[in-house]
């Protein structure tokens, strides 16, 4: 996802239709009416102009019936347009429809600077709830972006041709924020403290950007996600179901679940830089500290952002990030990693003579690797070819996190 608004060239919704011919609409009738009065004003003022007439041949018009009459109508005609598809359109927007067995209703939370989605209650009573920050991406001392930010699992899962109405709030003590789909034509105000709702019907199996489009903060730019629109079995498959995304399930340790809470958007954790809150590679606390500060916020260290607010992250995920933040953030050493440390070392960061380092390897390497084996430097590495990708991905954040 790039940093810039996309989806206009899309038709994707039910709306998209009437809202383009509306916009349109008005568009070209404001273009007729300024060049029915700026033309002839031009016109007049060269044919008429000070060194063509004479003051002799000037004479006295005192009022002109028909042009009086054309002035008027025409442009009380142009208003009551603009009213009636304005309001019409409006009112599309505004009318939720009537909530059946098929309708998909999510709650949305947005919170600087994420948005997160809550789902209800399946046949089994799980609850999906799925979202977070968007992660940025990584620049040098130039500016120049050397690795893309990625999306995580920050989508909103919704099937084909189907209702779907969005209820959504903020925080308390939060700011205002705006869901905004562009490929839809959809925004609508996200107000701490109050619910909103908003509907929309998508045509059109895919992928589609969110933003926000009210100003709310530092990362406001970066307040990214997606909605994934599914074909309606695939997507009943997964809602019954208990996996995070309909296309596998993503890591949840602490290392996911930093990012995804967004406590990347004000900490860093792989340098020693200040952005909005101190780093969290250099503080070192407890995991109940760590737990202290996440459930009921941090206003003593004097930042200029402010106080650090309460309950950014809730029960299991919040001892998990405490757990992994108090641990240095290197994580929990996969079992999948045995395959490995024997030779590599119990931080994968090799032997002198017999072993190269994995920790300077990057994740498509490591894959290869397990995948295809690897002549060394005292022999042949086996290849694993039975290994998961999942298996594989966890052991390449692991060996991230150990650099």
């Amino acid at each position: 996802m790039s940093n810039t608004l996309e989806g206009f060239s899309t038709s994707a919704s039910s709306f998209n239709a009437d809202v383009d011919f509306a916009f349109w609409l008005h568009v070209w009738i404001s273009v007729a009416l300024f060049l029915s009065v700026v033309a002839p004003m031009f016109y007049f003022a060269w044919k008429y102009r000070a060194d063509k007439v004479k003051d002799e041949e000037i004479g006295t018009l005192t009022h002109h019936t028909g042009l009086e009459l054309a002035w008027t109508i025409i442009p009380i005609i142009a208003v009551m347009v603009f009213f009636y598809y304005g309001n019409t359109t409006l009112q599309m927007f505004r009318t939720l429809p009537t909530v059946t067995d098929d309708t998909v209703v999510v709650k949305v939370e947005g919170s600087k600077w994420k948005w997160e989605y809550e789902y209800p209650a399946n046949k089994s009573g799980y609850v999906h709830k799925v979202g977070g920050a968007f992660k940025k991406p990584v620049m040098d001392e130039k500016g120049k972006v050397i690795e893309e930010g990625t999306m995580g699992i920050s989508a909103l899962y919704v099937p084909v041709n189907t209702d779907v109405i969005l209820e959504m709030t903020a925080p308390v003590d939060d700011v205002i924020h705006s869901f905004y789909i562009p490929a839809f034509r959809m925004k609508e105000d996200v107000v701490p403290g109050r619910t909103t709702k908003q509907w929309f019907n998508v045509s059109k199996v895919g992928e589609y950007d969110v933003e926000c489009a009210e100003y709310c903060g530092t990362d406001h730019s970066y307040m990214y996600s997606r909605v994934v629109v599914l074909p309606k079995k695939e997507y009943d498959a997964w809602f019954n179901g208990t996996d995070n995304t309909p296309k596998g399930n993503y890591a949840k340790g602490g290392d996911a679940l930093v990012q995804r809470h967004g406590c990347t958007q004000c900490h860093a954790i792989k340098t020693d830089k200040v952005l909005v809150g101190p780093s969290l590679k250099t503080r070192r606390l407890t995991e109940e500290q760590v737990l202290d500060v996440i459930n009921h916020g941090q206003d003593q260290l004097g930042y200029p952002m402010g106080a650090m607010p309460a309950g950014m992250a809730t029960g299991a995920d919040a001892e998990e990030i405490a757990a992994y933040v108090a641990g240095g953030m290197k994580g929990e050493q996969p079992a999948s990693f045995a395959a490995c440390s024997s030779c590599h070392g119990m931080d994968g960061k090799g032997m002198n003579g017999m072993s190269p380092n994995l920790v300077e390897y990057d994740a498509p390497l490591i894959g290869h690797v397990l995948h295809n084996g690897k002549k060394g430097m005292i022999g042949q590495m086996p290849a694993y070819p039975d290994m998961t990708e999942e298996e594989i991905s966890t052991i390449a954040e692991y060996l991230e996190n150990a650099k």
